[in-house]
């Protein structure tokens, strides 16, 4: 009866399970990239890439529509793909999109490579940020690019020497032109016509062969608003635009210091345009930005800027969370803004109260109770005016003194206080 008990919830176990499995399983993630591949898109689609191996899915689709983009962020995602347990497929779409440069690398990489009608890929050729004429530089990227991207094409078995030629000769292929060369695997209209021809394929993931059983179970993994707004800025024109605007602002500052505004804003546009540019990851932009604003609110106490400082912290801390921490929405959890926004404006309600009363204290007339000075004895230091006016010494402080009888004071004459106005003590002989 005991291992008949056993059985039986073992058997339940395994069958939950796979239930559980085959609910996973069925889900494919689909992520959107439009536009230059930068540090926005490299951790975007990183992030979607784990969210999928997380939860076990069948696949994960990346719709591509780029010019090219930053070596190091296609090289992050890349490396993502190749180590990606679940299968990615790289899709060239929609009709008229093109992946081209470093959106051929990522095509290449992928388990699946698909194209939609109309569309284009290659011209791969390395392009030296600002136009740089180094040569020797550009020929050793060149090299470079070359030989990974044929390793890449290698590892699914697709025309290695095409790909070779697209960055040493920057050749570009339309979608059926792609095919018939070997350089991609399907030419789909959409996502299911891509689900319905890669049923039943085998294909590379993580080293491992996979025979791919799909469903069109669509899970759409967005950008949040703030990293659709860092992408826009990340455009090498835009992210030059800021340079020079953050460098003009803190011109400005040192110029005449004491404007505050024009710091805060350079300060600011000089770190999004070295972040755009791919000269600094998002943990240590965030870090940069969350230590600006504790400096910029700290520096709020003790001078009067009438709350620039405070808002440009306000501004400079939004900034690093969002830098710091990955949008949650996209994972299930409550939107990152539901932490931030609270925290920006409570920091900024701390700050004005701290203000207010440190202003207030600054403004208060200073109070002293006079009373416990009267019939206090006090040594003559000074004797000046004539004897009209006369320096004291009491409780450890120098007061200036008038005498309220005519007699003569000489240093070291004992005196009591008899009085007191304003700053000056009425005293007498004792």
């Amino acid at each position: 009866m005991r291992y008949f008990n056993f059985t039986i919830i073992a058997f339940l176990f395994l069958f939950t399970f796979s239930l559980f499995n085959k609910a996973c399983a069925g889900e494919i993630l689909v992520l959107h990239v439009n536009g230059a591949i930068d540090p926005v898109i490299a951790r975007y689609v990183k992030s979607g890439i784990e969210s999928a191996n997380n939860k076990n899915m069948s696949l994960v689709v990346i719709e591509l529509d780029t010019p090219g983009g930053l070596d190091q962020s296609m090289r992050e995602i890349v490396q993502s793909i190749l180590k990606s347990k679940v299968p990615v497929a790289s899709f060239v779409y929609p009709s008229g999109a093109r992946a081209a440069s470093a959106g051929t690398f990522i095509v290449e990489a992928s388990s699946l490579a698909v194209m939609s009608p109309n569309t284009s890929i290659g011209a791969a050729h390395p392009v030296m940020i600002g136009g740089g004429n180094d040569k020797t530089l550009l020929e050793k990227a060149t090299q470079d690019a070359a030989s990974y991207i044929r390793s890449l094409a290698k590892i699914h078995g697709r025309n290695e020497n095409w790909a070779q030629s697209a960055v040493l000769n920057s050749q570009s292929l339309n979608d059926s032109e792609a095919i018939k060369e070997g350089v991609i695997d399907i030419v789909a209209k959409d996502l299911d016509s891509l689900v319905s021809q890669a049923n039943g394929r085998t294909v590379i993931a993580d080293n491992n062969k996979i025979v791919l059983n799909l469903e069109p179970n669509f899970v759409y993994y967005k950008m949040s608003f703030f990293e659709n707004f860092l992408h826009l800025i990340s455009n090498p024109t835009v992210a030059s635009i800021l340079m020079m605007v953050g460098i003009y602002g803190i011109i400005f500052e040192l110029a005449s210091p004491g404007l505050i505004f024009p710091g805060i804003i350079g300060f600011i546009c000089v770190v999004l345009s070295f972040f755009a540019l791919g000269n600094l990851p998002f943990n240590i932009t965030g870090l940069l930005f969350v230590g600006f604003a504790v400096i910029l609110f700290v520096t709020e106490i003790f001078v009067s800027s009438f709350g620039i400082l405070t808002i440009g912290g306000i501004i400079s801390l939004v900034f690093g969370m969002f830098m710091i921490f990955e949008p949650s929405e996209r994972l299930g959890y409550p939107s990152v803004l539901t932490v931030v926004i609270p925290a920006a404006i409570l920091t900024g309600l701390l700050i004005a109260i701290l203000f207010y009363l440190v202003l207030g204290t600054r403004r208060k007339k200073p109070f002293i109770d006079s009373s416990y000075l009267i019939d206090k004895e006090a040594e003559v230091k000074d004797v000046r005016d004539g004897a009209k006016l006369l320096l004291v010494f009491f409780d450890g402080e120098l007061w200036s003194a008038k005498p309220i009888d005519d007699q003569v004071y000489k240093v070291g004459d004992t005196v009591r206080i008899v009085g007191k106005e304003g700053i000056v003590l009425k005293v007498k002989r004792t």
